[in-house]
Parts: structure tokens; C-alpha cells; sequence
């Protein structure tokens, strides 16, 4: 003796074996619309996640360097001095304090500096804490920072500097040992900003080195400590540098990059960052953002749609068919269970395949994190989910009509 589900099951293979051929397109629209979804989700994953790495934590479009300032329509701009950073962090936490922009200087030496490999180099610095500009976590004292060195320790020659009645002079040098060098990364944010710290010749390049380190080499070619240097500098004495090349301002949230560019600019700074256009890049971002995504609605919504109706037209040529079955004796739940185990395992084919096929696809060619092929892999599998139930209710309540309406239904079809 058979069980009834035996029976039940029996019946939904007969019924697929007759299955006209809007069954086998409805079938066929279902894993096209599937495997549509999950490329347009893992395309989408892909762009939000190539923008948040290009824009959101790029920290390079967060820093606005300040390189001069105008001090009138017929002056040439002045290069940025020692008390600029201050009166630069005043303005920002008075103007636009919600904004926690910070300022901080970038130290040069304008004379060059001669080094174990027999080249010059032009010695730079950040504040300490500002690392991060040279996308580093920290600075040490006894190290050098280069983007092409490939040395394992450097010594600088330090030239002693004395005043003359024709400006400035050295016969003598102090050796200086830095005992370890290290890479910067050519996309940091100072790197990325200013083109002069990228220049690399068989002549010269930038050398960063700490803060305190910075203040040393000063001590040591002008002779004096380094507060010293700075009081002369402030009071106007001409030492030949000038020690600030120039002032950046790192922003956290990337919104206010352009807004304090503008408070800046209105101050008679001349600045230079990433996001220059931010306004039109941003609103063209945003354009595009939403014509793309609508795009991916638009489509998707029109693609299960489509097998919506490719069911639903298979579901108005099987009125016969389950009329039938109600003659023989079939309850209408009997009936519907008999027509949704038609296509449960073409549903739970197309779930697993495309579930399967996201996983892989966002690995393997989206370079996508695990967690984000989880999510959508669970998500297509959710819509085929959802679109299985949603047949299974329209059979339940076709298989509730009476008898002679259904076999009307189905001449009319016929």
C-alpha cells in the first residue's frame, strides 16, 4: 500500500511530466531572474565597497594642504610661517567646530643634506602624532623615511651653518646616524597631495624623518637649541629656510572636506587637496549612484515579475489538471500540496545553484569579504524563497475553487 505522500508525490510527477511548455519557461525565467540578482548584488557589494576604499577611508581626500597665503590682490602669496597652524586651527574650531578638523605642520630644511649614499636630501617633518599623513603609525627618532632608499641605515652629513656679510656659509658637517630606513607608502596622503615629495633624482629626494629628529638636525647646524631658532625665526632673523612647508588639515568625515576648504579659502589660504571638485564629483557620485541601483531595481523587479506571470500562466493551464484530481477524490489541500510539489524541487534547485554561485562568484571574482557572499548568498536564496510561497498560496486557492469553475476555467483556456 502506498502512503498518501507517496500518492501525492506520484501525482506532482505525473503532473510535471505533462508540464506544458509555459512550466519549463516559468522554470527557465526563474534561474535567469536568480542568477541575474545575484550578479547585480555582488556588482553592486563591489562598487560600494571600491567607494568606501577610494573615498570614505581613503585617507588622502581627508587632508587639505595649506601651501600660501594672499595677503592682498597685489602681493605675491607668502609662503605659510611657524604661527599659521595655530591661527588656522583657531579659525576651523570657531567657524565649523563640529567638523574636529586638525591642523598640523610639515617641516622642511630648503638646503640639502648630503648622506651615506652620496646623495642630497631634503630633509622633511610632521608634527608629532601626524604619522599617519606619511601612512605610517608611528615615527622613530633613529629611523629614515624614503619612498626609494633601499639602504638598511643611513648617515647624514649635517652641515654646520654660520652667518657671513653674504648670507650664510659651511665648512664643516656632523655626521648624523639614522639606523634604520623604511618605505612610505607612494599612496599616502602627503605623497598623493604634493608631487614635490614624489620628485626622486640621482641629485635628491625627500628624506622624512621624526619630529624630534627634525629639531636635532636644526640644533645641530645653527648651533643653537632648537626653541632658540624658532624665537629668531619668529622675530624675523633670516636663517636661510623657511621651516614650514606647509599646514594640513585632516578631516574626519568627508562631507566637510569642501566646506572647510571654502572657510580656508575665504581666509586668503591657498590650498590644494583630493577632493578639489568635490561638490560636482560628489553630486555626480550621487547621480550615478541612484540611476545604477534603480537600474538593478528596475531590472530585477521585471525579471521575477516575468516568472511571476510564467507561473501564473502555467498555474491558469493546470486548471484542468487539478479539477481532475478533484474528481478522483483529492481534497484542495491535497491538491495544492500536489502542484507545489511540482516545482518544490526546481525552487530548492534554483536556491541552492545560485546560493552556490554567489559564494563563489563573490570570493573568487569580486574579491568580495566572506560575510558580504554569506549575506547575498542568503538573500537570492530568501527571494527564491519567497517566490515559491507565493506560488504555493496562488495554487492553494485555485485548488479552493469548485469543481464546475474550474473545469470552466480550463475550456476557456483551452
Amino acid at each position: 500500500m502506498w502512503s498518501d505522500g507517496k500518492i501525492l508525490r506520484s501525482a506532482a510527477r505525473m503532473m510535471r511530466a505533462k508540464a506544458p511548455i509555459q512550466f519549463r519557461l516559468a522554470a527557465a525565467t526563474l534561474f535567469v531572474a536568480a542568477f541575474a540578482l545575484s550578479t547585480m548584488g555582488l556588482f553592486a557589494w563591489r562598487v560600494v565597497q571600491d567607494a568606501k576604499r577610494q573615498f570614505v577611508t581613503n585617507t588622502a581626500v581627508h587632508v587639505i594642504l595649506v601651501t600660501s597665503r594672499s595677503l592682498g590682490e597685489q602681493d605675491l602669496p607668502r609662503p605659510v610661517q611657524w604661527q599659521d597652524r595655530q591661527r588656522i586651527q583657531e579659525i576651523l574650531d570657531q567657524s565649523l567646530s563640529d567638523a574636529g578638523a586638525r591642523a598640523w605642520n610639515v617641516y622642511q630644511i630648503n638646503f640639502g643634506i648630503t648622506d651615506s649614499e652620496g646623495r642630497a636630501d631634503w630633509v622633511e617633518s610632521v608634527d608629532p602624532g601626524a604619522a599617519s599623513l606619511l601612512g605610517l603609525a608611528q615615527m622613530r627618532d633613529d629611523t629614515a623615511y624614503t619612498t626609494s632608499s633601499k639602504a638598511s641605515r643611513l648617515i647624514l652629513y649635517v652641515p654646520v651653518v654660520r652667518q657671513t656679510q653674504g648670507g650664510y656659509e659651511s665648512d664643516r658637517r656632523i655626521p648624523m646616524t639614522l639606523t634604520r630606513v623604511e618605505q612610505i607608502p607612494r599612496q599616502a596622503p602627503l605623497m598623493a597631495l604634493s608631487s614635490a615629495l614624489n620628485a626622486d633624482s640621482p641629485n635628491g629626494r625627500p628624506l622624512f624623518v621624526s619630529y624630534d629628529a627634525y629639531r636635532t638636525i636644526l640644533e645641530r647646524a645653527f648651533g643653537q637649541p632648537f626653541p632658540g631658532v624658532i624665537r629668531a625665526l619668529e622675530r624675523g632673523q633670516d636663517f636661510g629656510i623657511e621651516p614650514v612647508a606647509s599646514v594640513a588639515v585632516y578631516i574626519p568625515h568627508l562631507t566637510d572636506v569642501d566646506q572647510v576648504a571654502r572657510i580656508l579659502t575665504a581666509h586668503h589660504y591657498n590650498v590644494a587637496y583630493a577632493l578639489g571638485a568635490f561638490q560636482q564629483l560628489s553630486s555626480t557620485w550621487r547621480t550615478a549612484a541612484r540611476m545604477a541601483f534603480g537600474f538593478i531595481l528596475v531590472t530585477v523587479v521585471a525579471m521575477y515579475l516575468g516568472a511571476w506571470l510564467a507561473f501564473r500562466s502555467d498555474l491558469r493551464r493546470s486548471r484542468k489538471d487539478l479539477g481532475i484530481l478533484r474528481h478522483f477524490g483529492f481534497s484542495a489541500q491535497e491538491v495544492a500540496r500536489i502542484y507545489h510539489l511540482k516545482f518544490r524541487g526546481m525552487f530548492l534547485t534554483c536556491a541552492g545553484s545560485t546560493a552556490l554561485y554567489t559564494l563563489v562568484a563573490g570570493a573568487l571574482v569580486f574579491r568580495l569579504p566572506w560575510y558580504a557572499c554569506v549575506v547575498l548568498a542568503c538573500a537570492v536564496a530568501a527571494c527564491v524563497g519567497l517566490m515559491s510561497m507565493a506560488n504555493a498560496s496562488a495554487a492553494r486557492k485555485t485548488a479552493a475553487l469548485h469543481l464546475p469553475q474550474l473545469l470552466r476555467f480550463s475550456k476557456e483556456m483551452e
